[in-house]
């Protein structure tokens, strides 16, 4: 995964948990939570498939194969079906779209004669590979269980439900009736919720069932013979099995711990244990293909064992979780904590954190891995801060025993962690302590909102010292939000139901003597806030503080002297627009989520439940609005936004993943010290934007031909400037090479490059 680019979007999938593999006889896919990996054994080349470049969806469950059709079918969480076929993604929302109660979630993909069949939940679906079309819906069971698998075996169809088998007749063309499903007794009704029926694969003329214990191990299988009844096979403490599945004239039976192939005489034809020693097995599907294994894997992602008996990990990069929550960027690293807070409980949610930088995704998989989190009481890590003043330094904070660590980028461990015994910490409910929000200031002291706390906000000095500072009653033992550091070295702080506390530390952050706060609530005379539950605060570069709640946003255009101020004059500003003779407020009274500032000081509004919202440098104007409607954005709630300001690259947090688009605007670079024009050369292919990146804030930008005619003229977002190729006129200029020229306020043309543009 390189660099994308400009006006292009990216969802960063984990690689890790790989939920199926399957082979078309040419071609191998691998389905992780948000993408499909394509390796072509031929070329030896390995791609990716997901929301922005042909998948319909997220939250991939199943893979199947039309041999007849040479398709490959991609089932999902929601019901929705994607089907490869001759290099093309053709989609299938029937399930997704049905109007039904209750899950649709595509559990398994079997294919037989011209049809291929997927086990939902809410019955099996019946599709027609070459029409694309859904043929029929069977609803073997009128309790409505989900079908989790099927299989075959002669005309017969099994459908097999987490308590019983049904069976059906594939000649029967009335089989959308549930009347015309027996139900299969020779198979043991389950009755004892501690278990379930998983899995079911006809082999050698016999049906093998896998039943599960609701916890860890303890799992079994039974058989069918011909002509009797079901009877369990001796697993000699498999341990945790995942799953059971046909590869040729073998039966598979994967799990947590072990792997094992059956010839088809029952001898063993393969055992493992461990891909490397100690690295253990998690195999959620298995196949042959180009001479070689290749194992789905819950944590190792794909794996595949080569001829001379070695293992090796195919990877895509990718996060190594699909979970995030908050972010931090500085310097051309972004820090993406996991977290999750229930209200105001917890979800011990343990992971740790994870960086991107440099095009690869690194961190700290699992807290329990490091030996400092071993010891404490550690999870639901919902704050991240990078250290200014020392960049290797990242802080977590989030809502557990031990709410606060301190962690080193380079070397992948914690350094520190901070409870109630070493730090001036109030604990809320069950011994646990709340961390809302921290910031670093520019001397690199941490600055940390304690919810709940008679002194919520806590700091701790670059040398190691703690230090706690009362707000006064507004934020007295009250639930703190979000922590904010402003240009000025001012702090905001945003309490709950209550508005938004400034706060100025005075001649000296260790000391209260000369401190100064000030409240801004929605009140008529003390700050005239959309809300009191104040969800996002940003600063532009002219020292605008621009506040967001939970109904709408508006601008305190004098946030030095609010804390000096008299009574109604440090009132926040709401901008207004006028359509078609209405009225109204910019964005309303949409629920804001998020706000950042990009390099050309416009700002990128996260919402609630409306997606993303990139408004002009003053507010007045929407730039561009981002839903799933009408971009890969894979949610529309938004729960984080930070941008990368080297590459304008906007991340993106959703509740249902990461996702990047590379946006037009970047820091200056006044000294034009590494000035990149890409792409270059333009080729005939190509209809996006040349991006000029690199160059003084917002400079006036023309290109020329050799001749020094004008044919384009714009002014930068920030340090970049792009080009479409075309014309002031719209028309595509002819091919050549094309000169770039670029003036700020202060200084004269210069020119900074060229571009060649083949059409």
């Amino acid at each position: 995964m390189g660099q994308i680019g400009t006006g292009e979007w990216r969802i960063h999938s984990q690689s890790l948990d790989a939920k199926d593999v399957v082979s078309n006889g040419n071609v191998l896919y691998a389905a992780f939570d948000a993408a499909l990996l394509e390796y072509d054994a031929e070329y030896k080349e390995l791609s990716t498939w997901d929301v922005t470049n042909g998948l319909s969806d997220i939250k991939l469950t199943s893979l199947g194969v039309h041999e007849g059709s040479g398709s490959v079918f991609i089932g999902y969480e929601n019901g929705n079906i994607d089907q490869i076929q001759n290099g093309q993604a053709i989609n299938i929302p029937g399930i997704k779209l049905a109007t039904v109660i209750g899950s649709k979630r595509i559990h398994s993909i079997k294919s037989k004669g011209s049809y291929t069949y997927f086990a939902t939940g809410l019955g099996i679906v019946k599709v027609d590979p070459v029409k694309h079309e859904i043929k029929d819906t069977y609803y073997p069971n009128a309790s409505e269980e989900e079908i989790i698998e099927i299989t075959f075996k002669g005309d017969s169809i099994y459908a097999l439900t987490k308590t019983r088998m049904y069976k059906g007749n594939l000649n029967n063309p009335a089989l959308a009736d549930s009347s015309q499903w027996v139900l299969d007794t020779r198979l043991p009704i389950i009755s004892d919720s501690q278990f379930e029926y998983k899995d079911i694969e006809c082999w050698n003329d016999s049906l093998y069932y896998q039943k599960n214990y609701t916890s860890w191990g303890n799992d079994s299988v039974f058989v069918i013979r011909p002509g009797g009844n079901a009877q369990i096979i001796d697993l000699q403490n498999f341990g945790e099995l995942i799953s059971l599945q046909l590869n040729g004239n073998n039966l598979v039976m994967n799990g947590d711990g072990l792997q094992v192939i059956f010839n088809d005489d029952y001898s063993f034809n393969f055992f493992l244990q461990e891909y490397t020693p100690g690295s253990g097995v998690a195999v959620n599907a298995f196949v042959a293909f180009d001479d070689m294994f290749w194992y789905a894997d819950a944590r190792s992602g794909l794996m595949r064992r080569r001829q001379d008996g070695t293992f090796e990990q195919v990877l895509f990069k990718g996060p190594s979780r699909n979970t995030f929550f908050s972010m931090d960027w500085h310097e051309g690293v972004l820090a993406v904590v996991p977290g999750a807070v229930n209200g105001n409980s917890e979800s011990y949610f343990r992971p740790g954190i994870m960086y991107f930088e440099d095009e690869e995704w690194s961190g700290i998989n699992n807290g329990y891995e490091n030996s400092l989190w071993k010891a404490v009481r550690t999870w639901d890590k919902t704050s991240v801060s990078i250290n200014p003043k020392n960049t290797n330094q990242v802080a977590l904070g989030g809502f557990s025993t031990t709410p606060l660590s301190l962690v080193d980028k380079e070397n992948a461990i914690v350094t520190d962690t901070f409870s109630t015994f070493n730090a001036p910490f109030t604990r809320f409910i069950n011994g646990s302590v709340f961390l809302s929000s921290l910031t670093y200031d520019d001397n690199g002291n941490l600055w940390v909102a304690n919810a709940y706390s008679i002194q919520p906000l806590k700091m701790l000095s670059a040398d190691g010292q703690w230090y706690s500072f009362n707000l006064g009653s507004v934020a007295s033992n009250k639930q703190t939000k979000k922590l904010f550091y402003d240009y000025n070295g001012n702090l905001w702080l945003s309490v709950a139901n209550t508005g938004l506390i400034g706060y100025n530390s005075g001649s000296s952050a260790t000391s209260s003597s000369d401190d100064k706060t000030v409240l801004l609530n929605s009140g008529e005379f003390t700050g005239a806030l959309p809300s009191n539950n104040v969800t996002a605060i940003a600063m532009d570069f002219d020292e605008e503080l621009w506040i967001g709640t939970d109904s709408g946003f508006g601008i305190l255009y004098n946030s030095e002297n609010a804390f000096d101020a008299s009574t109604g004059s440090y009132n926040i500003q709401r901008p207004k627009i006028d359509v078609n003779g209405e009225v109204d407020y910019i964005l309303g009274s949409l629920s804001i989520t998020d706000i950042e500032v990009d390099g050309g000081n416009r700002k990128w509004f996260g919402t609630a439940n409306s997606g993303v919202i990139l408004l002009s440098d003053d507010g007045l104007s929407i730039v561009k609005h981002y839903t799933m409607d009408n971009s890969p954005l894979v949610s529309n709630s938004i729960l984080d936004i930070e941008i990368d300001h080297k590459t304008g690259e906007v991340f993106i947090v959703t509740d249902k993943g990461l996702m990047s688009y590379r946006g037009d605007a970047t820091y200056e670079d006044a000294e034009y010290s590494d000035v990149k024009i890409f792409p270059n050369p333009a080729r005939p292919d190509f209809d996006g934007l040349i991006t000029i990146q690199g160059i003084r804030f917002n400079s006036d930008v023309k290109i020329t031909d050799v001749a020094g005619n004008v044919v384009y003229r714009t002014t930068s977002n920030g340090g970049t400037a792009t080009w479409d190729g075309k014309t002031t006129t719209g028309e595509k200029v002819a091919s050549g090479v094309y000169l770039i020229w670029t003036a700020s306020n202060i200084n004269k043309g210069r020119f900074v490059g060229k571009v060649v543009v083949a059409n």
